[in-house]
């Protein structure tokens, strides 16, 4: 009995193996069934979407649902979404199945940034250019005044452009600032502005040297001070100093 057991289990995993080998064999001949694309993004809109890649892999005579799935090429899938403006990381390219997975990281838009001569993109939290898209309609923040920075594909900020994500970076961190600031301008002294979003008032900020003690400065002011006196009544507040607020009466 024990001995008929054995053979019985041995022929039971040979059969499974079998099986499993001629799965594995003819798995390449078979055809891709689907395609589904996975994007991973912190904004909130989706800058390359399923429909954009399948109009990219067609562009690029890249064939995919009904093809056999050795004749893929998932080197050039890969390549042609690393190549993208927008991606930032490809997470896999592969089959599940005989359905094809893409799944890609898309970049995080910080800034919309606009030229001094009315060009405009837009940057990551990694200081890369992006090219301008419809598709993007996250609020960002604004940065515009003397910048010269033209968008290049592949191109990083500037040494115009640096200081201004520096800054960009340490509002999007608090929600109080984020919701005050939206808007950051490089005037023609290459010193930074900020345009608050309640009373419009113009804030000097200068460089970016002790930004974050700058920005809790116009925190205490913003909350503790100019409500008490309306915010309208001040036209300009002048932070470049150290440890001292300028306020300017209209």
């Amino acid at each position: 009995m024990k001995i008929f057991r054995l053979i019985a289990s041995i022929v039971l995993i040979i059969s499974v193996f079998t099986i499993v080998v001629l799965a594995i064999v003819k798995m390449p001949n078979r055809t891709c069934s689907k395609l589904e694309v996975n994007v991973h993004t912190q904004n909130e809109s989706v800058m390359l979407t399923q429909n954009d890649v399948e109009k990219m892999l067609a562009k690029a005579d890249i064939e995919t649902v009904g093809k056999k799935m050795k004749e893929v090429d998932l080197a050039s899938i890969t390549s042609l979404l690393k190549a993208n403006p927008y991606v930032q990381e490809i997470n896999f390219v592969h089959f599940a199945g005989t359905k094809l997975v893409i799944d890609y990281t898309l970049r995080t838009a910080l800034l919309h940034v606009y030229t001094n001569d009315g060009d405009e993109y837009f940057l990551d939290t990694e200081g890369v250019l992006m090219p301008y898209t419809l598709k993007m309609i996250d609020f960002l923040a604004i940065a515009n005044g003397s910048i010269h920075q033209h968008y290049q594909k592949g191109a990083t900020a500037n040494k115009e452009l640096t200081p201004i994500l520096e800054l960009a970076k340490l509002i999007d961190q608090d929600p109080f600032l984020k919701s005050q600031f939206r808007q950051i301008y490089r005037n023609s002294n290459n010193q930074l502005e900020l345009v608050s979003t309640i009373g419009n008032q113009v804030v000097l900020f200068g460089n970016t040297d002790n930004a974050e003690e700058k920005l809790e400065n116009l925190r205490h002011v913003y909350q503790q001070g100019i409500p008490r006196k309306g915010f309208d009544q001040y036209a300009q507040l002048d932070v470049r100093f150290k440890n001292r607020i300028i306020a300017q009466h209209r």
